[in-house]
């Protein structure tokens, strides 16, 4: 008997140890998120685009889409069925029979249909330039953005092997923990600026105190006011806190105080890297593209599938092809603009993967970046280095290495 996907699910979801100790927990986290982070897997596009299922339709490029496809066929068979009923002829030539009236009007619509159909021709090349310059201006941009997204994971390396814990453990960890503490703390006022998820979650400084990443005194030493939602202009100082921590301790006067006695421009380099990407990811959200560029490239496109609506149709009238025993119903039916459809759901696919990587980190609940998991997952993370990093000190395998090394000596 086959197990369900959800009991698969389930079942991988127990293999994964989230505990830590919280002697060693830098902050407050969510042990749910960090199991969803961990199980986070990426989606077939294939599988998703044929499952019949309503998540499933909604990520996919036909639900992406088919609001703009459903007025391009509505409008495209509007203009069809009225040139089918010779809706474009005035009254006099729909009833003069001396005059063959549906002849005057079919040739009359036809040249209508071939004007549009050349202008369509012009600007499809331009609008393919113009997409394709958008779409990759925006991925480039969207990549830089994910890709700076900076974590704690090499702050608490380069810690473990630099600061100094025989001499005094409690006061190493506890160094540690404050340097990484202060690190996050940065990392959740800026990304707050950039994520109105976040920012929402952290709206006061009650929240970083209840989350564990910020103590009443450090929040009164920022000055931030408790009813000021606005509270995360001063994202760096944290950070100058943590470097100032780790120059203070490597020039202590007094070398049992000293937790790390060398190489402390190493960590320092770190924390200055950590601030760098955070800069660089608050500067995109300060100086984004100008909103002219995604209005053309909209307005191009929207006035491109009106003009294709004319350029598209069929020209065969069914009173010309009545003596082949075709009908109207069967001409409409035959002229169904499956080109058009697959060349718009493409173009307005194109539109819509650049609204989604405009802002990874937005409100789109299907495809952006929760950076509310990712700090879980980070806490989470630095909580379990440190605690490794502790155990790993005591553990059996390390002290045989120490005493093979010394009999060797």
């Amino acid at each position: 008997m086959y197990a369900s996907d959800k009991t698969l699910r389930q079942k991988k979801k127990k293999v994964y140890n989230v505990e830590t100790s919280d002697k060693f927990k830098v902050a407050k986290f969510d042990k749910n998120v960090v199991l969803d982070e961990l199980q986070r897997g990426q989606p077939t596009p294939l599988r998703q685009l044929f499952k019949f299922s309503m998540k499933s339709f909604r990520t996919n490029i036909l639900g992406q889409t088919w609001y703009y496809l459903l007025a391009y066929v509505i409008l495209h068979n509007l203009v069809q069925v009225a040139y089918q009923k010779d809706w474009f002829c005035s009254n006099e030539e729909r009833f003069n029979e001396t005059i063959t009236p549906h002849e005057r009007c079919i040739v009359r619509a036809k040249a209508y249909f071939e004007h549009w159909d050349a202008n369509a021709k012009t600007l499809t090349s331009i609008i393919t330039f113009l997409l394709g310059f958008y779409v990759t201006t925006i991925a480039r941009r969207w990549w830089e953005q994910v890709s700076k997204l900076p974590d704690a994971d090499n702050i608490g390396l380069i810690l473990g092997g630099l600061v100094w814990t025989d001499s005094k453990p409690e006061a190493a960890l506890k160094f540690k923990k404050t340097i990484i503490r202060y690190a996050l703390l940065s990392w959740t006022m800026c990304l707050s600026q950039i994520s109105s998820p976040l920012r929402n979650e952290f709206l006061t400084d009650e929240k970083y105190i209840e989350k564990g990443l910020l103590t009443k005194e450090e929040a009164s030493a920022l000055k931030i006011d408790p009813n000021d939602p606005d509270c995360t202009s001063q994202w760096w100082i944290p950070i100058s806190w943590a470097i100032t921590m780790v120059n203070k301790t490597f020039n202590e006067k007094d070398k049992n105080d000293i937790l790390i006695p060398k190489d402390h421009k190493d960590v320092v380099g770190v924390l200055l890297k950590f601030r760098d990407n955070l800069h660089l990811l608050a500067e995109y959200t300060l100086r984004p593209l100008p909103a002219i560029y995604k209005q053309a490239v909209w307005s191009a496109v929207f006035g491109w599938m009106l003009m294709g609506i004319s350029a598209n149709q069929n020209t065969i009238h069914h009173k010309d092809a009545s003596d082949e025993g075709s009908n109207m119903t069967m001409i409409i039916l035959l002229g169904f603009p499956v080109y058009g459809i697959l060349m718009y759901m493409l173009i307005f696919g194109w539109l819509k993967v650049a609204n989604i990587l405009n802002n990874p980190y937005g409100n789109d609940e299907l495809y952006d970046i929760s950076l509310s998991a990712i700090l879980d997952f980070n806490i989470w993370k630095s909580s379990i280095t440190l605690e490794n990093q502790e155990n790993a000190v005591e553990c059996k395998f390390l002290v045989k290495y120490k005493e093979t090394r010394i009999s060797i000596e």
